[in-house]
């Protein structure tokens, strides 16, 4: 069909078309959790996804609906992934992928990888700087919805909050071939352990000094939705037969070291042997152990309506309400404490690999912020809309907030799963981060560098899995 159309033309001069042979079947199944109802923190919840189906994981999603609780109001922090602390997939009984930490990675790549807010309202908790409300319609007219900033000391705990998981990390968001079949790999369970209330829970401004030893959180009719595919041909299912299947994806190593001052800095070395790790990140957090209130300007104010705002408010006039109403932190973080990333006052940093320092020297802020942006595939000639949190309204919130350093080590490769990064199987490498800032801040900071990796995950013949 296309012998006489010159291979010098472009691709628009191609008459391409495909046909699938037979039908194709798609629905949308549900999996309740092992136990649906009545999980608090630091208790695991498995899905097992059923076998003998052709799921499509990259529609994916987790559900639940959660109920707060405590003395004075806390409200759900930014992102619903921050209410899982590790991740765990396991395929016929072989583990493949274990993510510590999950709620504080996430809410890392989320703020640097941004998707457009209104992709988020449906449950994804992207902004939680506002709650709305509508009644049941009745009569002959609409009814009117209202808005609340989530802020105020006149809000109560929320309860029934529908939440929502439809971004993952690890082998759920990133195999190369989304479509898995579920009778060549066995019983595959995602197991989700739950954050701690001061890892998810903010508390609303109040007018005088209060404390959230007592608030807690209940998840509630927690299921998993996908897609599942079925052909009436079966080339598909013969061609896959026999196969050694493969399925490229990305992992996780998250490791955190004891606190250090910031006048001390940081000095953290990390091992590890992998087949390709593509990049490590350094970053830093304070340590928690119950919930504050939330880190947003009017946070730490009294609460009344003049003095707390929503993100909207903020991205408005980042001027006005830049830190808080009373204190020095908040901006548009709206978060919880433990998941800010406190570079703030970075002075220079630097990763060294078996004793060897990358780069030419020790990155300043400036630099090193260029130098995440070619890690994450931001290269100066990228002028699309993608982009970080909007609310990243320049270089010092950056550090103060959402902080991070990244260093490359594979080729990008933005079309495909490419496995070019540091190789150092059979034998652990040395990773050092150095970090210095500047100033003399006495408190106390946890430097947490994180190692991306590319495995290959094998499904062969009689449900034999391994990773390598």
């Amino acid at each position: 069909m296309y012998e006489s159309v010159p291979a010098t033309l472009p691709r628009q001069f191609f008459y391409n078309l495909s046909k699938l042979n037979g039908s194709l079947s798609k629905n949308v199944l549900k999996v309740s959790a092992d136990r649906p109802d009545g999980n608090q923190a630091g208790n695991i919840v498995n899905f097992r996804l059923p076998i003998g189906a052709l799921l499509n994981l990259e529609s994916l999603a987790i559900w639940w609906k959660a109920t707060m609780s405590g003395t004075n109001p806390a409200h759900p922090a930014r992102y619903s992934s921050s209410f899982i602390k590790r991740m765990s997939i396991s395929i016929n009984n072989v583990v493949v992928q274990t993510i510590e930490d999950y709620a504080l990675l996430y809410s890392l790549m989320a703020d640097h990888n941004n998707k457009d807010r209104t992709k988020s309202i449906g449950g994804d908790f992207d902004d939680n700087s506002v709650i709305f409300t509508e009644a049941n319609p009745t009569g002959s007219a609409q009814t009117a919805i209202t808005a609340t900033n989530a802020l105020l000391a006149s809000t109560t705990n929320q309860s029934d909050v529908q939440m929502k998981v439809n971004n993952f990390l690890g082998f759920l968001g990133s195999t190369t071939t989304p479509v898995i079949p579920t009778d060549r790999m066995g019983e595959v369970v995602i197991s989700c352990t739950l954050s701690q209330p001061y890892e998810c829970l903010g508390g609303s401004a109040e007018a005088s000094s209060v404390t959230y030893a007592n608030n807690s959180f209940t998840l509630d009719n927690m299921y998993l939705t996908c897609e599942t595919l079925s052909f009436s041909d079966d080339s598909y299912y013969n061609s896959i037969n026999s196969k050694d299947l493969m399925f490229g994806f990305n992992d996780y190593i998250l490791t955190k070291f004891a606190p250090t001052t910031k006048t001390s800095g940081i000095n953290a070395t990390t091992y590890i042997s992998a087949n390709s790790i593509d990049w490590v990140a350094g970053t830093a957090v304070v340590a928690q152990s119950q919930p504050k209130t939330m880190v947003a300007y009017g946070g730490d104010g009294d609460g009344a309506s003049a003095n707390v705002i929503n993100m909207f408010k903020y991205l408005s006039d980042p001027v006005t309400y830049v830190n808080n109403k009373t204190g020095n932190s908040g901006d548009g973080f709206y978060s919880v404490e433990a998941l800010k990333r406190d570079l703030q006052g970075i002075d220079t940093s630097s990763f060294s690999i078996n004793n060897k320092q990358l780069n030419y020297a020790p990155l300043n802020a400036y630099e090193v912020y260029q130098n995440n942006l070619c890690a994450l595939g931001y290269e100066g000639v990228n002028a699309s809309a993608d982009g970080f949190h909007p609310t990243i309204t320049s270089l010092p919130v950056y550090f103060k907030y959402y902080g991070a350093c990244w260093q490359s080590l594979q080729l990008i490769d933005k079309d495909q799963f490419n496995i070019s990064g540091l190789s150092s199987a059979g034998s652990s490498c040395s990773i050092n981060w150095s970090c210095k800032f500047k100033g003399n801040a006495t408190y106390d900071i946890t430097p947490v560098i994180i190692a991306k990796l590319s495995k290959v995950l094998h499904v062969k013949a009689g449900r034999n899995i391994s990773v390598e």
